[in-house]
């Protein structure tokens, strides 16, 4: 896996596009979108991992040790909790209560984040910013092959919000202010690699559009791991 993500960063990242194999002669181009979920599947899946990125915010405000890391974290809570409640209502409008939406997908995104959980704090804001980024980026490109008059919205809901990159200048600081926190968090953001494509995988499985073959999604595997190392390099760590 090491090795694959080194390999990443001598090459160009590929756009979010796959190709089948049995028509690779053909040069056939498979959008990430044509892997969209059911809408419902799609709210359930984004308001739960939002929920949790609350949560997990919230944890690492009563771990800062600085009131500027304190008000970061609330505002990247803040954030993470009205996309949750802008996903929940429209669960809500729909008919349905958000808990019976959400709860198919409690055990995947549950099973990820105690995979992820850390007691270091640093640890803990790194795989905020790294994991938040990516799944946003993710649902969104998902979100483009919605068949529902919901698409542009949801869309923009993942789009929106200022304190991830709030996330990036508390990380950047702390990292200028203690050199060894460099090696411990390189580290981290690798492991953090597979566990996301666990996750990635479960979500396009759900398809109700295209049959989930693992040879055919590998691209869109390799243009998360393009985007983890974006964001591992903008902060001087080797991914």
């Amino acid at each position: 896996m090491f090795e694959w993500i080194r390999g990443l960063r001598a090459k160009q990242a590929p756009s979010r596009r796959l190709q089948s194999r049995d028509e690779e002669n053909e040069a056939e181009r498979v959008d990430l979108s044509e892997f969209a979920p059911g809408i419902l599947p799609f709210l359930g899946l984004t308001a739960y991992l939002q929920l949790e990125l609350y949560e997990a915010a919230t944890r690492g405000v009563s771990g800062a040790a600085t009131l500027e890391a304190k008000e970061t974290l609330a505002r990247v809570a803040g954030e993470t909790l009205a996309k949750h409640q802008k996903f929940a209502d429209e669960i809500r409008r729909r008919g349905h209560e958000p808990h019976t939406i959400m709860r198919p997908y409690t055990k995947v995104i549950d099973d990820y984040v105690e995979r992820i959980d850390a007691d270091d704090w640093h640890q803990h804001v790194l795989s905020l910013y790294l994991v938040g980024g990516l799944f946003d980026g993710f649902f969104a490109s998902l979100a483009e092959g919605l068949k529902d008059s919901y698409r542009t919205e949801g869309i923009s809901i993942l789009g929106g919000g200022e304190g991830r990159e709030a996330l990036r200048g508390l990380l950047a600081q702390a990292l200028e202010e203690d050199r060894k926190l460099s090696h411990w968090l390189a580290v981290w953001g690798r492991r953090l690699v597979g566990d996301t494509l666990l996750v990635s995988r479960a979500v396009l499985a759900l398809s109700e559009k295209r049959e989930f073959v693992e040879s055919e999604v590998e691209p869109v595997f390799t243009e998360l791991i393009a985007d983890h190392i974006r964001r591992m390099d903008g902060l001087g760590l080797t991914a």
